[in-house]
């Protein structure tokens, strides 16, 4: 699905590049509508020097930077990844994550997510700091792109990220994909 352009300067151009890993982040920006653009244009900031390929909040999905290209959002990484922002926190504690807003950002980025994988042949599978030294695809956080790189101390999504939940609602979102792809042809 095609979504609302709203281009980072942040990125390095690829051309070809695999792609096996979709690195899920917090914005660290209050869930409220609007974060996705809030976030948006903190990427095209000359200040910023980040970019992510998409950001999300509870109903919006804004893309910066095309999969083809490297967006710059979780350095050692980001060479064969896609990266999403969603709005909230890192330091969110479960029922922060359980409430109406993130609950539906959590939703919203599941059938993104289900998107790229599908596009990229990547598994919807959550992999660890371990998985992504040994070269492994799947599904990763920042955090985890942190402890297997070494090049930065973030910790998003946070210890509290509902991984379980994602993970079934990205699989569900893919099965849904599929049947609808399957009814069009």
């Amino acid at each position: 699905m095609p979504y609302p352009l709203v281009e980072s300067p942040h990125f390095t151009a690829a051309d070809g590049r695999a792609i096996g890993v979709v690195v899920i982040h917090t914005m660290e920006i209050a869930e409220r509508l609007g974060a996705a653009s809030a976030c948006a244009s903190w990427f095209q900031s000359p200040a910023s020097q980040v970019s992510a390929h998409y950001c999300v909040d509870a109903d919006t999905t804004i893309q910066c930077v095309r999969e083809e290209d490297i967006a710059w959002h979780a350095r050692g990484g980001n060479t064969n990844s896609i990266g999403i922002e969603l709005a909230g926190y890192a330091g969110q504690k479960p029922l922060g994550w359980s409430d109406s807003y993130s609950r539906a950002v959590v939703e919203r980025a599941a059938r993104l997510t289900a998107e790229v994988c599908a596009r990229h042949g990547v598994p919807m599978r959550r992999i660890r700091a371990v998985d992504l030294v040994a070269g492994r695809r799947g599904i990763t956080g920042h955090a985890d792109v942190s402890v297997a790189f070494h090049k930065s101390d973030h910790w998003d999504p946070g210890l509290d990220f509902p991984w379980t939940r994602f993970l079934r609602l990205t699989r569900s979102a893919s099965v849904v994909e599929g049947a609808l792809q399957d009814a069009i042809t």
